[in-house]
């Protein structure tokens, strides 16, 4: 399992705990490098993608590693992101509990709403989500 992977599993168990927990909410400090909201949820998404394709790799084909490394290396140039921001990015959010939920369920919807449409697009966001004065961001730390 690669590091990429492991992270994914990371950011899912966290979510899971802090959707569970019912103790005061905690936000970390924000990071420098701190990746847009509606961003992260269409890198998570897909992310969310090359996982489902690396799963149905079959073994002999290619290294899964290999293709793990390529796939994210593109996914992340194209975003202009590097993974310690994108892990970072990733810590913030998740740090609040109402966040961390609602993050996972709008990279979720996402996922939903791209295999409704056959268009053969890239992931993207609808103009109301990347509204910064929409209300939609108001459940995230700022």
């Amino acid at each position: 399992m690669n590091k990429l992977t492991k992270i994914l599993i990371l950011v899912v168990a966290l979510a899971a705990i802090l959707a569970g927990c019912k103790s005061k909410k905690h936000v970390m400090e924000k990071p420098d490098n701190l990746i847009n909201r509606i961003t992260l949820v269409n890198i998570l998404a897909e992310s969310y993608m090359i996982e489902s394709t690396l799963q149905m790799t079959i073994p002999d084909t290619i290294g899964k590693d290999e293709l793990a490394r390529r796939h994210y290396k593109e996914l992340f140039d194209r975003y202009h992101i590097t993974n310690e921001q994108f892990e970072s990015s990733i810590a913030y959010y998740i740090s609040e509990e109402k966040s961390a939920s609602k993050l996972l369920n709008d990279a979720s919807a996402l996922l939903v709403s791209k295999r409704s449409d056959h268009d053969g697009g890239t992931l993207a966001a609808s103009p109301a989500q990347t509204d910064p004065t929409s209300t939609q961001l108001d459940d995230y730390p700022q």
